[in-house]
Formats: C-alpha cells, structure tokens, sequence
C-alpha cells in the first residue's frame, strides 16, 4: 500500500482512511485544518507497517489519523502500533464488532452480483443523506465499484470478521468520535463504549457518512 501526502497550506497532517467498499476520493469534499495523507486505492486491512515507512521516508515524526468504518479498525491498529507517532485519532463510525452471519450474507450477495450488491450497500450507507447519495452516485460511484475487485472486498469482510474494537489503548491520546444519528451499518447502541470523559459526539440527520455533514465540520474545528 502505498500513500500520497497532499499539501493544503497547514502545519499538521491527517491520514484519512475509509471505510470497505469504498475509495479515497469519498474524502474529497472535506474541508479540514490539516494536509492529508490518503492511501493511493482501497483499504481492506491493517496498513500500519505501510503507513509508519511512508511517514518514515517522508520524515514526518507525529500525524492525526482519520478513521471511518472498517477505516475506524485501521486507525485503532496503527496507534496500537505506533502511539507515539500519533497527535489525535478521530473514529467515525465505528462499530464494536459486526456480525458473522451479516458478512456472510455480504460476500454472498457479492457473489451472485458484485456490482448490484455494492449498489445496494451503498444505498444502506446514505440512509438520512439523500443530497449525499446523489453526489456520491453521480461523481464517484461507478470509478469506486471499478476499483474494488472481489479479492479485496472478500478480504475486507475477513478483516472485519476478525474485528472487535474498544478504546482501552487510547488512554492519554487526543480522542474524538463522532457517529451518524441514522446510521444503519454501524446503529448507536452498537457504538464501543467511549472512555471516560470522552463524549460520542452524534450528528443529526446522517447515517454511516456524517463527514459529509457541514455540521461535521463544524463540530470538528471545536476541540
């Protein structure tokens, strides 16, 4: 795996990772205080050794890192690994752990019809983002199901078989979690209990993607 480091104009960097059956580029609307490192093509699995060379080679000794959904988990094991490279870790919509017969039920559906069933869950994630689903069908969506091949989608549902997360490593590291109020892939009551004194911070009216939300945005520029 390797990574492109995008210059913005700011002193700090955010490695932002996404989530399973989808690209890099569903970050391409946000707008944050940070340069961005983004992995060139689609995450399945744990990146972290990928990551650190990438950081290594660019001399870059500290970084946030974004994590949303299956990039939630990522996020979690790069800092499990490499704590003292992290600044912050923001979890979006994480869910503790998914369910065996839920995944097995996805590679079925891909199976039978990789694009249809990618269709289908893309639909499930914009529940509650009608405004979002259609820029994201219109501008993204046929390029995404062209980069994802069955391989790596059946990898990611063994990545996530293999998931259960908690925050119990995050203690003394800037953390920040933020969820979607519709969220039907990852629902509230199956969010990991957050640390004490850390809130999960739930955006209204969005469901597995709240940082396309202009609330998002708000809230994440207030510490």
């Amino acid at each position: 795996m390797d990574f492109e480091l995008i210059h913005r104009g700011h002193e700090r960097s955010l490695v932002l990772i996404p989530g399973w059956g989808f690209c890099p580029d569903i970050f391409s609307s946000l707008n944050l205080s940070y340069n961005y490192i983004l992995p060139k093509g689609p995450v399945y699995r744990d990146i972290s050794i990928d990551l650190y060379d990438f950081l290594l080679k660019k001399d870059m000794a500290k970084v946030s890192i974004f994590g949303w959904s299956l990039g939630a988990y990522v996020a979690l094991d790069f800092h499990a690994g490499y704590p003292d490279m992290i600044e912050a870790v923001y979890i979006i919509s994480l869910r503790k752990a998914f369910d065996f017969k839920e995944l097995t039920a996805q590679l079925k559906a891909l199976e039978a019809d990789r694009v249809v069933a990618l269709m289908q869950f893309y639909r499930r994630c914009f529940l509650g983002q009608s405004a979002d689903y259609q820029w994201f069908s219109s501008a993204l969506e046929e390029s995404g199901i062209s980069q994802w091949d069955m391989s790596g989608l059946r990898k990611g549902l063994i990545y996530l078989k293999g998931k259960t997360a908690d925050f119990s490593k995050c203690a003394g590291t800037q953390l920040r979690i933020f969820h979607g109020e519709k969220d039907v892939i990852a629902p509230l009551d199956q969010v990991p209990e957050p640390p004490p004194g850390v809130a999960i911070d739930v955006i209204s009216g969005t469901g597995h993607l709240p940082f396309l939300s202009s609330e998002f945005e708000r809230r994440f520029c207030v510490p």
